[in-house]
């Protein structure tokens, strides 16, 4: 029987490779700054003020500046001197707050500035599954030098291509950000990688820090909320992330980013000398960490690296072998607390499924009713994605939680559902896919279900671990304890490139659960977080690194 299925894997695995190609013919070409258009832009300065807080690593109660409020100003207001128009805006900004509450109100004159960096916004042509020409959004963040600091030798550092994690809500993609956020977000944690970090200014030549990063949507949020998000089909996401990083550095230099009286793309990006380091690197958590890995993936295997001079990759808690990950969901983790057939986090296969079926060329004759039970959705959740289109009806991934715990209250729902919120596997997927999905987990012989043979072989054909060679470091974050995108993407990725490639592993950093854990990789109130650690490694910076994984 075993050597039956592995036969089997093996015929699926043959299929998928040519199941999903993308377009690459017009790569090299160089890209028409014209074809991209800037349609906004913030000065954004963070106001911090110094709190009392507990240290954890030393159990003492120490000053540390907190972030208590962000200031933006529109470029378009900022004319040629900045630093006035800034002080304009806190001015009206207090007067306003002293005017809503006088209880609330923050007193600029008794708070600091810290971080200062420039959002823009940009669209920009890529194509889609077909290889039709597609207009894609993105979000832009480099650093506001004075000429002072510039004469102080500050420098743009590197290039971030920052991938963002799983959305289900159109108001949560990067390009959105500069109009409101969230604070604990990786969009808002990666836009530090643009700034001197977190209050207290960094050293000119830390590669973390003073950066310009580009941070694209992925096709389905931003200018295309209207449109299926490809979720997993990792070489088009790749492609049109690498896309959005070709516009933003060529807008960047030839200066299109402007405000109202001069370029606030600042005059020092067009210098031979402009970036102190100048190479690439890309990052991400979640559905971020999978895509910086497929990003690295295609730029290695597309000969981009003259283009893109590139450090490595950054990848955290990310699922690079989907079927691994389906098969962890029908087993029983105690290391995690995973009870086999358990979905923490029901949307994730729905998503996965939903975005299979509308991308890849073995999925297209089949319907969600194939693969899921009605019952499964009668909760709405296909519906809920869709309707990210719709700002009153789109929810992130923790309102999805919360209705579906609402329905777990419901006499129809209580077998499928728990009251965490959490889903029964036995009652989301049809009989066929249960039973399938069972025999796959035990490795033993499958059944002759076309619909999920095609599944698999779709998922395969997205399965980072395999059919590269990687050229260039690979960084690795991820927790045990993972119950929806569980340690054995880590694992499985580790085992294969730790032979080829240098491979940086941290999995023992969090012992939470996924959302925790991403938040966990980017934001330390004390010390470094690993992202920022995994930077200075990749650029064999300071004394702080972790050392090359050795099996």
């Amino acid at each position: 029987m075993k050597k039956f299925y592995l036969a089997a894997i093996g015929l699926l695995v043959m299929l998928a490779v040519s199941a999903q190609n993308v377009e690459t013919a017009d790569l090299h070409q160089p890209v028409n700054v014209n074809d991209a258009v800037v349609t906004g832009g913030v000065l954004r300065t963070q106001v911090l003020r110094d709190s009392l807080m507990m240290n954890s690593e030393t159990g003492r109660m120490e000053k540390a500046p907190v972030v208590v409020d962000y200031l933006d100003v529109p470029v378009d207001e900022l004319g040629s001197k900045p630093e006035e128009a800034i002080e304009a805006a806190k001015a009206a900004r207090r007067s306003a707050m002293r005017r809503a509450s006088a209880s609330n109100w923050l007193d600029y004159g008794d708070y600091y500035s810290g971080v200062a960096y420039y959002l823009y916004t940009f669209n920009y042509p890529s194509i889609d599954k077909h290889g039709n020409r597609i207009i894609l959004s993105s979000l832009m963040a480099f650093p506001y030098f004075t000429e002072s600091n510039w004469n102080d030798g500050y420098r743009f550092n590197n290039i971030v291509i920052g991938c963002h994690c799983t959305i289900t809500s159109n108001k949560e993609c990067p390009s959105l950000y500069p109009s409101g956020g969230f604070f604990q977000s990786d969009v808002n944690m990666m836009q530090y990688y643009a700034s001197w970090g977190k209050g207290i200014r960094k050293a000119k030549d830390d590669p973390a820090y003073y950066n310009v990063l580009i941070m694209p949507d992925y096709e389905g949020y931003g200018v295309t909320k209207d449109r299926p998000h490809p979720y997993l089909y990792q070489e088009l996401t790749a492609r049109q992330v690498i896309d959005g990083v070709r516009y933003g550095i060529a807008l960047f230099k030839q200066g299109r980013f402007t405000g109202k009286d001069e370029s606030v793309s600042p005059q020092w990006a067009q210098r031979s000398d402009a970036f102190r380091y100048g190479k690439y690197f890309s990052i991400g958590a979640s559905q971020g960490g999978s895509v910086a890995m497929a990003v690295q993936r295609f730029i290695e295997q597309n000969n981009l690296t003259e283009e893109f001079p590139f450090k490595g990759s950054i990848c955290a808690d990310g699922p690079y072998d989907p079927v691994a990950t389906l098969k962890y969901y029908m087993k029983e983790d105690t290391g995690s607390g995973h009870e086999a057939g358990e979905l923490t986090m029901p949307v994730a296969i729905a998503l996965i499924i939903k975005g299979m079926l509308d991308t890849n060329p073995l999925m297209m004759k089949y319907k969600p009713t194939d693969f899921f039970t009605q019952l499964f959705l009668d909760t709405g959740i296909l519906t809920i994605i869709a309707d990210k289109q719709y700002p009153s009806l789109e929810m992130t991934t923790d309102d999805v939680k919360a209705h579906l715990k609402s329905l777990a209250k419901n006499e129809k729902y209580k077998n499928m559902l728990t009251s965490d919120g959490r889903a029964k596997l036995e009652y989301v997927l049809t009989d066929r896919g249960w039973d399938y999905m069972t025999k796959l987990a035990k490795d033993q012989e499958l059944p002759p279900y076309e619909e999920m043979d095609d599944l698999i072989s779709a998922l395969e054909s997205n399965n980072l671990t395999k059919g590269w060679t990687p050229q260039h470091p690979i960084c690795l974050f991820h927790s045990m304890r993972d119950t929806v995108v569980p340690y054995p993407n880590c694992v499985n990725a580790r085992d294969i490139f730790h032979s080829m490639v240098t491979l940086y592993l941290l999995d023992i950093y969090t012992s939470q659960d996924h959302i925790k854990a991403c938040t966990d990789f980017m934001f330390n109130a004390w010390g470094t977080s690993p992202d920022i650690k995994f930077i200075r490694t990749l650029f064999n910076y300071g004394d702080n690194q972790y050392p090359p994984y050795n099996n």
